[in-house]
């Protein structure tokens, strides 16, 4: 059964030099028309990426408040009893059973989406509760892999996180987690296809991480966020860094220096870390 349904693209500023290999090999991957096609953006991007999209909406924060204003901006504006999500940084590694999802979708009334796994063969946990075919439902009950998702249970999920209280309690508190937990507690879920041997997707962005107050659903309430107002150190911008503090930082940053240069040949975690510097360098430190 054929349906509407909406592409919605999330970028931000610093990681939209991924979208346009991820849009390209989406458009590979997946052959169906959508109805409209919303590029959401976080903060100032280069406006060529904007033009190779070339959406139908574009929603934009001209200086970046976090991914959830962009989420909300964009669903706001899903006008579909479906759309696909689809973030900045992913590789498609083989075809998008697009119109099996929808047609599935469409009759499993309690599922908020479905989507597709960047990992191969998936494990036992993961398949732990399979539900016909080649669809399991997995130990979480929501993710922002490359998904269609059922526009109302978003739109209700972001709705209840909007009233849900911003406090220092909640600092931590993740869009993602509170999803998982909303739709668990509404008995909700959301499926998994299996992808075989070779995933549906590579996280292409793994080593570019967005910084995680972006993410939190306290950057909801300007009085308790933290966006734009502490360091990736975690230290307030009220915090007073003083030429003492400087200068006792030069001996840990050498030592640091010498033993990541070491580890780098034996360790993936070290190539990792280094690789994050590198790319703290070409934004000039900033997030």
């Amino acid at each position: 059964m054929s349906a509407k349904v909406t592409l919605v693209i999330f970028t931000c500023e610093g990681k939209e030099h991924l979208l346009p290999q991820t849009y390209e090999s989406f458009k590979k991957a997946c052959s169906f028309t959508f109805s409209t096609i919303i590029l959401a953006v976080d903060g100032k991007i280069d406006h060529k990426v904007i033009e190779y999209i070339n959406p139908d909406i574009l929603v934009q924060n001209y200086t970046r408040k976090g991914y959830i204003f962009s989420i909300l901006n964009a669903i706001s504006r899903v006008d579909t009893e479906y759309f696909f999500w689809l973030e900045d940084d992913f590789d498609f590694k083989q075809t998008v059973p697009f119109d099996r999802m929808l047609s599935v979708l469409q009759e499993q009334t309690k599922w908020s989406g479905i989507f597709l796994s960047r990992s191969a063969p998936l494990t036992p946990q993961e398949k732990e509760v399979h539900h016909f075919d080649e669809f399991y439902i997995p130990f979480f009950a929501y993710s922002v892999s490359p998904t269609l998702c059922r526009s109302v249970y978003i739109k209700d999920a972001f709705a209840a996180m909007l009233n849900h209280p911003k406090n220092e309690n909640n600092k931590t508190y993740g869009f993602e987690t509170f999803m998982d937990d909303y739709f668990k507690s509404n008995g909700l879920s959301y499926a998994l296809v299996d992808p075989g041997e070779i995933p549906h997707v590579e996280h292409i962005g793994k080593l570019e991480s967005t910084a995680r107050e972006y993410h939190m659903i306290n950057s909801l309430n300007a009085e308790v966020s933290s966006v734009n107002k502490e360091y990736i150190s975690g230290f307030g911008y009220d915090r007073q860094i003083t030429m003492g503090n400087k200068i006792g930082m030069l001996p840990k940053l050498f030592v640091a220096f010498v033993s990541l240069s070491v580890n780098l040949f034996g360790q993936r975690k070290a190539y990792d870390y280094a690789f994050r510097i590198y790319l703290a360098y070409k934004n000039k430190f900033n997030h």
